[in-house]
């Protein structure tokens, strides 16, 4: 799949949770590529025409998508962890919906310099750009780990027969 394609493809709402949210998380992470890509381009060049449209793309993208693949993880993730009954899931459904509000915090962060790279404006610093990228890229790496090997595994896990 090319990087163009990417960057219409929206986060599904899975038929099939588990599988429907891993691939959106291979898109996550080709967005999260172009988006350091971006913030690199633009203390290289400055905003020429093709880093001010790339910079609108990604604003567009990162300004809805993740809300919706968050939705669909607490609805059909966390809400599994938390009614499950044990402590440590239930402390891990807590933790990923905190750490969804943080990457939304990170979030706001960051696009206004998109907006203003758009609309060719470079009020922002690039090197804080570029900083700012790299810390909600690490923390969308740590957060999709933990989801796609803690909580993905406990909330799909086959059910278990009781034992006699």
């Amino acid at each position: 799949m090319s990087a163009a394609s990417d960057s219409n493809a929206p986060f599904a709402t899975p038929s099939l949770p588990h599988a429907g949210l891993l691939e959106t998380h291979h898109t996550l992470r080709t967005m999260l590529e172009r988006l350091n890509q971006l913030a690199a381009d633009i203390a290289d060049t400055g905003l020429s025409p093709q880093v001010r449209k790339e910079a609108g793309a990604l604003h567009a993208w990162f300004a809805q998508a993740p809300a919706q693949h968050h939705a669909d993880e607490e609805a059909h993730v966390f809400s599994r962890l938390l009614a499950c009954g044990d402590a440590e899931q239930i402390h891990l459904a807590k933790r990923l919906t905190a750490d969804h509000g943080w990457l939304d915090v990170n979030w706001k962060q960051i696009a206004p310099s998109l907006l203003a790279a758009r609309d060719n404006y470079q009020w922002f610093q690039p090197a804080e750009l570029i900083a700012a990228v790299r810390l909600f890229t690490r923390m969308h790496e740590e957060h999709m780990e933990l989801e796609e090997t803690q909580a993905f595994p406990a909330a799909f896990a086959p059910p278990t027969a009781p034992e006699q």
